[in-house]
């Protein structure tokens, strides 16, 4: 029966009855089949197991040939939905074609099915018996280092490793856990996490929590003298600008202040000389223009700012790539100006400085908190200058 198999053509009615020993065959086994019927079980498991591979392996022998050529079994593959590289099929085909003469007979197709059979049984054994072993003991050592930053100053490694009868210090400690099996490393570890965030992580600052507000301001229509007086009366090394709306629209430090009064000065001796050069020549005074000019002209235009509510961390990171000492604080999505950071501010927060003790009263409270402060301000701001 094996020979009519190989040598003959299987019927329309008996291909949806042809094992699917291979993509796209059908999976019943029909009475009525010729290649396969009740006379195969007597030989045996391995009998009736040759006869399903003949039927299938005569399916795909389209041109009756005794073998499977490649392209027999690429369109097999593709008919069946398989997408399968050039590479992976030579693979496939190398494989199976045991004499390399790049074709596949049956007792090739049968060694390679065998040996399939077998491996899959070995594999579920294996799976068995390894699920039965008995656990191994084990031990596993932890060993934990924190990074410097201010959202895990309260990390305390030493205390948190105590339950494995380790410790070390608060930012660099070691323990060693012992384990019943190498599954239970994941949970312990997990749970080491889990207890970090509950107990020792906390929410980090944004900048409305540790800005200075309220904050002294500049207004663009400002002279040189204005302007410095405002940085000697309240000692300050830098101030934001802003127009009446409250919005900023620039940032003047000690340096620009300091290029401004030189040329004033300069001016003015220029001026001194003109006088004196004048009366001289016996002419006319010249006609004195005003020598100082508004801070709209010398202040710092397009300025970065920050919104109230970045982290820490991101502040951090724009005065470090901006190297600047201080940016204005705006509120969310808008120009309003609401508080200043600086450095030192900074510096105060990662606790690095225990001198640098914080002297604004608005640190502890909320921008809300805030508000009938910086009103206030607002309305008494009129009397910090007095026009000359």
């Amino acid at each position: 029966k094996t020979v009519k198999a190989l040598s003959s053509r299987v019927s329309d009615p008996v291909v949806a009855e042809v094992p699917q020993l291979l993509p796209g065959v059908g999976g019943g086994l029909g009475s009525g089949s010729d290649m396969i019927n009740s006379e195969s079980w007597k030989g045996g498991d391995l009998a009736f197991q040759r006869q399903r591979l003949a039927a299938t392996f005569a399916f795909y022998d389209m041109d009756r040939s005794g073998f499977l050529e490649k392209s027999e079994i690429f369109q097999a593959l593709n008919t069946a939905g398989f997408l399968i590289s050039k590479e992976n099929f030579d693979a496939l085909i190398g494989s199976i074609d045991t004499n390399g003469d790049g074709k596949i007979d049956f007792e090739e197709f049968v060694y390679f099915y065998t040996n399939m059979e077998e491996q899959r049984k070995w594999e579920a054994m294996r799976d068995e018996i390894e699920g039965k072993l008995p656990s191994t003991p084990s031990t596993m050592t932890i060993i934990g280092r924190v990074k410097a930053g201010v959202n895990v100053r309260n990390v305390n490694l030493n205390t948190l490793f105590q339950q494995f009868n380790g410790g070390g210090h608060p930012k660099a400690a070691s323990a060693t856990a012992k384990l019943d099996d190498e599954s239970e490393a994941k949970e312990v570890l997990q749970g080491l996490v889990d207890e970090l965030i509950d107990a020792s992580l906390e929410q980090q600052l944004t900048v409305g929590d540790f800005m200075q507000s309220p904050v002294l301001s500049a207004k663009p229509t400002m002279t040189e003298k204005q302007v410095e007086d405002l940085f000697i009366r309240y000692d300050v090394r830098a101030l934001p600008v802003v127009d009446d709306n409250n919005e900023v629209i620039g940032l003047v430090s000690y340096k620009e202040v300091s290029a401004a009064k030189m040329r004033l000065i300069n001016k003015q001796e220029k001026r001194i000389r003109q006088i004196e050069k004048a009366a001289e020549q016996g002419k006319e005074l010249p006609e004195g223009r005003p020598l100082e000019s508004t801070l709209k002209g010398w202040m710092k235009q397009h300025v970065q700012t920050v919104e109230a509510s970045l982290t820490m961390a991101e502040v951090e990171h724009v005065l470090l790539e901006t190297d600047v000492g201080c940016i204005p604080v705006v509120v969310d999505n808008t120009k309003q100006l609401i508080g200043m950071v600086t450095r030192t501010d900074l510096l105060r927060q990662h606790r690095y400085y225990s001198s640098l003790h914080y002297h604004n009263k608005g640190f502890s409270d909320s921008i809300a908190a805030r508000k009938p402060i910086i009103e206030l301000r607002k309305k008494l701001k009129k009397f910090d200058i007095e026009n000359e």
